[in-house]
Order: structure tokens, then C-alpha cells, then sequence
């Protein structure tokens, strides 16, 4: 079994004396902040509920384990969320695929990645099956928000939320595992696994610039399409949600004294020209115009040099 990360260790040990105890509600809602885990628990949850000896699972040894280890599991299977939606079509053919008998060992698993990504339709599927599951059959639901599920559907799942590492845990984690030091963009995020996703996609970059970036733009050392230049085209969402998270930052900063010293001069910066309650305003703006520019083909550049001329 691949080592679990050490804070998702004591709800993976409360999973496994469920199972061996014979407890194991048939559908469990995993939850927590974005990046703190919750695929990679469920993965291992999945292997612990496919072994062929819940007494002392998972045992590493039986042939369920083994072929689940080796991904090729047939009663393991996935509807995944973390690329888009998850469409009723989907969740139609897994529903009917375990109605059947286990092919192999004696039960059927079902992890459902990102499970808000459901729509309506989707949803109303998994939820008859939540409320009529055939046998020996297990559902793994993830999520980062619970409350954009049916509460339905959160009635009929027993609930694992997992904790959040400290960030000293977190820097040294990754760290050992990309050789990155990622202390200066714990402004941005404080989940691991969303760190480790930022790295492996080089993305991480874009973030640890925009502090500076942002100030000699605030500073006047910065024409606004200089600024807006500097975004790649595969990287606009994440760098409105860079400035989202410096917008926030500066308003927690500005109601409680607390701050990641890291950024205080780009977060002094934009308190010393913006009160609270234009930050609030430039944030839910923003907001927007991400969501506009996820559904049209406007032209980024264009409404980015709009919206910060707007300031």
C-alpha cells in the first residue's frame, strides 16, 4: 500500500476498524479543504474494502489486493470529477455494471472524485442508489464543499471530515517529495496536494511572482498591460485566484492584525490605497469576471486591463 500522508493516518485507521469491526456504512462521504487529500484517501479506502479478509484488511496478500493494487481491479470503479462535470450517463453505467455479482472477491467499490461535480441529473442517479445499494457494494464520495451536495444525498453517507496539516508540516512534506520550497506561496495555499499539483504542472511560477508583480503595478512601476502581459493564456483562472487570495489576505489582514509576512508589503500596499469595503468590491468583481471568462471567448488580456483599470 502506498504510505498514507501522516495527517490522513488517523481517519484511515478509523476506516480500517470499521471495516474489520464489520461497521463500514455502505457509502462514505470524505471531506475536507481542496488539496488536503481526499482522492488519495479514498483510493486507499478502496483497497482496504476490496480485500478478501475484512478481519485483518487490507492484507496485501489476497488476489483482490494485489489486482487493486495494480489499478486493474473490475469491481473498482471511478467516476471522476477533478477534469469537469460528471454526467448522468456516467453515473448510469456504474450503477448498472454493480448491480451485478462481485467478479472478483466479494465486493463491489464505487469512489466518486469530486462528487459536487455532479449535475442535477447525475445526482438524482447516485442518490437512488444511495438509497437502494445493491449488495456488498461500497460508495466512496469525495468533496472540498460539501454543502453543493443534495442534502439528501449527505443524509445517506456516513461522514469522514480530514484534518488539515499545520504548515510547517506541509512545507516539509512537499519538500521531500520535489525538492521545492513552497514556504512563500503558503499565502496562496496551505494543502499540500494542491501544492504538489502547482509544482508538477510548473504553474507555481506564476503565483510566486504576482506579490512582486502587483506591487510595482500599485507603485506606478508597472503600466496596467505590462501587468496583464504577464499572464499566459493557460494560466488565467489560476491568476485571478492568486489575486483573489492576495484581495482576501488584505481583508483578514485589515480585520484582524494577522498576516503572512511573506506578502505584508504587497498586503500594506493595497490597504494604504484601497479601503476594506473596495477590496470587497474589486474581489467579488473579479469573481465575476472569472466565472464570464470560463463560459465566453472573450478576450482575457482585454477584460483583465478593463477590470484593473477599474481600480
Amino acid at each position: 500500500m502506498t504510505e498514507l500522508a501522516p495527517w490522513l493516518t488517523d481517519a484511515y485507521q478509523q476506516a480500517q476498524a470499521w471495516r474489520r469491526q464489520s461497521r463500514f456504512h455502505h457509502a462514505l462521504l470524505v471531506s475536507g479543504i481542496n488539496g488536503v487529500g481526499q482522492s488519495e484517501f479514498a483510493q486507499q479506502v478502496a483497497q482496504l474494502l476490496l480485500c478478501e479478509h475484512p478481519d485483518k484488511a487490507p492484507c496485501g496478500t489476497c488476489h483482490s489486493c494485489q489486482v487493486a493494487k495494480a489499478d486493474t481491479h473490475p469491481d473498482w470503479l471511478v467516476l471522476d470529477g477533478r477534469e469537469g462535470g460528471i454526467r448522468v450517463d456516467a453515473v448510469r453505467q456504474v450503477v448498472a455494471k454493480v448491480a451485478n455479482k462481485p467478479q472478483l472477491g466479494f465486493s463491489k467499490v464505487v469512489v466518486i472524485h469530486e462528487a459536487h461535480e455532479m449535475n442535477v441529473n447525475a445526482a438524482n442517479a447516485i442518490l437512488k442508489a444511495l438509497e437502494e445499494p445493491p449488495s456488498s457494494t461500497y460508495f466512496i464520495l469525495t468533496t472540498h464543499t460539501s454543502r453543493a451536495l443534495m442534502p439528501t444525498i449527505l443524509s445517506r453517507c456516513q461522514r469522514l471530515m480530514l484534518p488539515a496539516p499545520d504548515p510547517g508540516i506541509v512545507v516539509g512534506w512537499v519538500n521531500d517529495r520535489v525538492k521545492t520550497d513552497i514556504s512563500d506561496l503558503l499565502w496562496f495555499s496551505k494543502t499540500p496536494y494542491q501544492l504538489l499539483r502547482l509544482i508538477d504542472s510548473k504553474q507555481h511560477e506564476l503565483l510566486q511572482a504576482l506579490p512582486d508583480h502587483l506591487m510595482q503595478w500599485l507603485d506606478g512601476n508597472m503600466r496596467t498591460d505590462e501587468l496583464a502581459a504577464k499572464v499566459p493564456k493557460d494560466g488565467i483562472g489560476l491568476w485571478l485566484d492568486g489575486l483573489l487570495a492576495l484581495l482576501a489576505a488584505a481583508i483578514h489582514y485589515s480585520a484582524t492584525g494577522q498576516k503572512n509576512s511573506q506578502i505584508e508589503s504587497v498586503l500594506n500596499a493595497l490597504l494604504s490605497r484601497y479601503d476594506v469595503y473596495c477590496l470587497m468590491n474589486f474581489s467579488s468583481s473579479l469573481t465575476g469576471l472569472k466565472r464570464q471568462l470560463d463560459i465566453t471567448h472573450l478576450n482575457p488580456t482585454i477584460q483583465i486591463v478593463g477590470e484593473l483599470n477599474s481600480w
